[in-house]
């Protein structure tokens, strides 16, 4: 169903009733779909080819059979809405499970969706008629602007409303070859870049031209168009790195594989084991979907998760760009600037990115349902910003933020309470910084009940309070309170000088890449903030302004292991993006002038991107042989045992007997024991060095060829010595080869003791 809008209003939307007919065919067949699918899963059947489908029925069949009684917002919302009550759903009972041990996974599935399945055949949604749309701001006016808009859509044909649709096809169709051309060796220090055939590049012109063309269009594009680009430019750029691996790219998504492999093995977590068996509810989610699909481990479906998230977080972006502006190009260009601009690279297979979905729903949940009036305090602060930035004070309706009678008000607070709680157990940073947005704009009254801020943040420290003894001992609570050493950000040593490194090296030109992004977001983000005042509407501008600017203040307290700046950046981006959009078209609408600063702009934050994006495909790299390798030392060593490997992202920690691995000197880089004992490489210097490091039973030792080619690349001092090293493994007394895949060798050395 399309985007049902008034085009070109720049006034908050307000909902339209979608009055659907009791039992529609829709909900007919979504419930047989439903049905077959709770069968596949209950009785595992299907196989890979099955999997698609039976996720496609736990992501959206839970939350369509609650919201579809709902009088949704616009199409955005309510996809946003069904996909997030159907993860907040199974995401809750997967942490009950895996909390209790009961852990049943595959059953409850299939329960969940046969009663999602009886409920649409069973109970009524809205009432039984046409679809109608009627803002209650333009009235009548509007519904009129609505059918004009869907009528010019209808009445275009021919090459006109074809075309399009034919640069889109063709421009994925030049992706999938470009992928087939692309080898799959070793990367420079500029990543995919030089990797990547011209097919690729004229892809993705093609892509982000007709994604620029119908986001900055007067009304008549067809939002499925608009959509359906958007959604074929996540593709192109956050679905080609992980297509052109055989595994998981990043080195760090194994550790959060290894704890969800083990909730699937165990059927429970291990509070002692590690900080995230203590925050365990998307490894559990995981779990649970991974099992209902029929997989067993995470990596056969790890890799969708970088353009799945990307794809969700930008339909949520839309959704609460939406429900501030009834403005098509306003709506799309936040889009869009969101998924180009989003550099930091989070949207990986981790507890962040799907807790960081659930923070933008919770936004919209609440500028959607919860808005109303702020208290005097507040208003006498919009009084001042309107003096100092107002030309002429505040026209009727100009900057109405509406407050409205919700109906189900109960049910949208507890949705907003158990999105939270979800956050909560999921991750430990993120419902701080939903805190540090939401709590201030519900003490003053912009949203309401006014306890529902407390409260939001009364759940994270209620989980915190039990595992407050654990933080502090590993980590600490507070890494300082100075905001500039928190932000702080320190390059790699090289042996050129910061400019030459800049300009001549890809890391250092990616870096400088992504800071000259961020700093330009944030310029372009203000003067929009500063142009919608000057248009009179302030308090919608606070509202967005502050959203963006509040994640700044965790630095105040938090480096977060040196990643606090990328936070911030990452949840400040959703707003700065609306107020990029305000910038181009906040006011009257239209100049040519506007959409050529527009499209202008969105082309060099693509370029910006893509280097940025496609440079750090060559860093973390992980490869097949050496997944493989870690799978193998997972099932074969033992609680004691000990592991010299490298140092450079081996992905050692990736299944479910990964705990023996966090005991303190277990794994030791073998690069240690080289430079030890550099003119001394002989098997009395390794078993010496062995004893003196920890008592073990048997030492498994790494060799990694691409490990070994990497230490090559970065000029490492083990590169000349490693054949010596193995070269005395092989020949070493009670040393025996027990792992060889052509590229990477394990050897496992029986200590005497």
């Amino acid at each position: 169903m399309a985007l049902m809008i008034k085009d070109e209003v720049s006034e908050p939307q307000q909902p339209m009733k979608l009055l659907w007919g009791r039992n529609s065919r829709v909900d007919i067949a979504l419930a047989l779909a439903g049905t077959c699918a709770a069968l596949l899963i209950l009785f595992d059947l299907g196989g890979d080819l099955a999997a698609p489908i039976k996720l496609a029925a736990c992501s959206a069949l839970p939350g369509w059979a609650l919201m579809r009684r709902f009088s949704s917002v616009e199409t955005a919302a309510r996809v946003a809405w069904t996909l997030t009550a159907s993860a907040v759903v199974f995401g809750s009972f997967a942490v009950i499970m895996a909390w209790t041990g009961f852990w049943y996974p595959r059953q409850l599935a299939a329960l969940v969706l046969l009663a999602s399945a009886v409920s649409l055949l069973l109970v009524s949604g809205a009432t039984t008629g046409r679809v109608r749309a009627q803002a209650s701001l333009g009235g009548p006016d509007a519904a009129s602007g609505v059918l004009t808009s869907q009528r010019s859509v209808q009445v275009r044909g021919g090459i006109q409303a074809w075309g399009p649709w034919l640069i889109l096809g063709t421009a994925l169709a030049l992706w999938a070859i470009s992928l087939s051309l692309t080898p799959m060796g070793p990367l420079g220090q500029f990543g995919l870049l030089p990797a990547l055939s011209p097919l690729w590049y004229l892809s993705l012109t093609l892509v982000v031209g007709l994604s620029i063309w119908t986001a900055t269009s007067r009304p008549g594009v067809s939002p499925w168009l608009t959509g359906g680009a958007l959604t074929g430019l996540v593709a192109v750029l956050y679905g080609t790195a992980p297509l052109l691996t055989d595994v998981p790219r990043f080195p760090w998504v194994y550790k959060h594989m290894a704890v969800t492999s083990l909730i699937t093995e165990t059927g429970h977590v291990d509070p002692l084991t590690d900080i995230y068996n203590r925050w365990a509810g998307f490894f559990s989610y995981s779990a649970f979907l991974g099992e209902s699909m029929g997989y067993r481990t995470p990596i056969s479906y790890a890799a969708w998760a970088e353009a799945g998230f990307a794809l969700v977080d930008a339909l949520m972006v839309v959704a609460i760009a939406r429900s501030l502006s009834n403005n098509r190009r306003v709506y799309w260009t936040a889009a869009l600037v969101f998924t180009l601009a989003d550099w930091v690279n989070q949207n990986y297979y981790s507890p962040q990115s799907f807790s960081y979905s659930l923070y933008l729903a919770l936004c919209l949940l609440a500028l959607t349902f919860l808005r109303s009036a702020p208290g005097r305090w507040m208003q006498a602060l919009e009084g001042l910003a309107r003096r100092l930035f107002a030309k002429g004070g505040i026209r009727q309706g100009e900057d109405n933020w509406p407050t409205r009678p919700v109906r189900r008000r109960s049910l949208i607070l507890a949705a907003v309470l158990v999105i939270q709680a979800v956050i909560v157990v999921s991750h430990q940073l993120t419902p701080y910084m939903a805190v540090l947005g939401l709590l201030p704009l519900f003490l003053g009254g912009y949203f309401r009940p006014r306890w529902i801020g407390p409260t939001l943040l009364v759940l994270p420290l209620l989980y915190l309070i039990p595992n407050i003894d654990y933080i502090r001992d590993k980590y600490g609570l507070f890494s300082g309170f100075n905001f500039f050493a928190n932000a702080g950000y320190k390059a790699p040593n090289t042996s050129s000088g910061p400019l030459l490194d800049m300009l001549f090296t890809g890391p250092g030109l990616g870096r400088a890449l992504a800071t000259a992004l961020t700093i330009f977001i944030g310029i372009l983000g203000a003067a929009g903030f500063v142009r919608q005042l000057r248009q009179g509407r302030v308090r919608t501008t606070l509202a967005v302004a502050w959203l963006a600017v509040a994640p700044s203040l965790g630095l105040f307290g938090q480096a977060y292991g040196g990643e606090a700046r990328f936070r911030v950046y990452l949840f400040a981006l959703p707003w700065l993006a609306i107020g990029v959009a305000w910038l181009f078209w906040a006011g009257p609408v239209g100049t040519r002038r506007a959409t050529l600063m527009a499209a202008s702009t969105l082309v060099a934050v693509a370029v910006a991107f893509t280097f940025v994006h496609l440079q750090t495909a060559g860093q973390y790299r992980v490869s097949k042989a050496e997944v493989t390798a870690g799978q193998w030392l997972d099932a074969h060593t033992q609680s004691g045992d000990m592991i010299l490997g490298t140092r450079y992202f081996f992905p050692l920690v990736q299944g479910p007997n990964y705990a023996h691995y966090l005991t303190y000197g277990t794994v030791t880089p073998l690069t240690t024991y080289i430079k030890n004992f550099p003119q001394d490489i002989n098997f009395s210097s390794f078993q010496a060095y062995v004893r003196h490091l920890r008592a073990a039973q048997d030492v498994y030792v790494i060799i990694s060829d691409e490990q070994n080619a990497r230490a090559a690349r970065e000029h490492r001092i083990e590169v000349p010595l490693m054949p010596k090293v193995e070269a005395m493994l092989a020949e070493g007394a009670g040393v025996e080869s027990v792992f060889d895949n052509g590229t990477v060798r394990v050897y496992k050395y029986h200590v005497q003791r």
